[in-house]
């Protein structure tokens, strides 16, 4: 249902994404991207990269910005369970390897990478506690782990938030892609989804120590920094 979702908007999600958000979402990703970075720690040669339900690429640009920056040099992969997104991200991110499959059963060895993110995508996983466990599989030890999601905040300014996801974004998405259910759907997801404290147990419990955890204004957004000990 979601690869289906997904389909049906990848020509317009940047679009639908950048309108939404005010911007917001380019922001989140920079500043999740800054963050993983300096949590990680390279011993010169490449380091290796993966982003997990990739989408149309966007943190893939955003990472590959933030390592040139820093003079480190890294290999890009993608991986996302939409065909038609794949098909745009070839577009905007051809010096990425990018791999049609799920978070659930990913194509990579034991200890591939050393840097994994996972912008907006973990709420779709059918099966998150065997998506976290692929995610520490595919990490080597002392690797890096960062999550960009959204739930919902209950301070003041998350509520308002809240307001406008719930009443205005699913209005927005119909207009700009035709494809109303995707942003319901969008809807749906983000009220049931656990903030970061509580997922970040649903990972420690798979292993994996939580380094950081922080809401982005307006608190709808928040990341979740995490590294595979062993």
């Amino acid at each position: 249902m979601v690869r289906e979702l997904f389909n049906g908007i990848a020509e317009r999600y940047d679009l639908a994404n950048r309108l939404i958000s005010l911007n917001l979402d380019c922001c989140w990703r920079r500043k999740a991207c800054e963050e993983a970075l300096k949590a990680i720690s390279p011993e010169g040669g490449k380091i290796s990269v993966l982003d997990v339900a990739c989408g149309t690429g966007d943190m893939l640009l955003c990472l590959r910005k933030k390592l040139d920056e820093r003079g480190i040099e890294a290999e890009f992969y993608g991986l996302d369970c939409s065909e038609n997104m794949l098909e745009v991200a070839k577009r905007k991110v051809p010096f990425a390897r990018l791999f049609h499959g799920f978070a659930g059963d990913m194509p990579f060895g034991d200890g591939s990478f050393d840097l994994v993110t996972v912008a907006f995508g973990v709420r779709n996983f059918s099966n998150r506690k065997k998506g976290i466990e692929e995610i520490y599989r595919v990490l080597k030890p002392g690797g890096v782990l960062a999550v960009l999601e959204f739930s919902r905040n209950p301070s003041t300014l998350g509520r308002l938030a809240w307001f406008y996801t719930k009443g205005v974004v699913p209005l927005i998405g119909r207009l700009v892609t035709g494809y109303g259910e995707a942003y319901s759907y969008l809807v749906r997801s983000i009220e049931k989804f656990p903030g970061p404290e509580e997922l970040a147990e649903e990972f420690e419990r798979v292993g994996f120590s939580t380094l950081k955890a922080r809401w982005f204004f307006p608190r709808i957004a928040f990341l979740l920094l995490l590294r595979k000990d062993r």
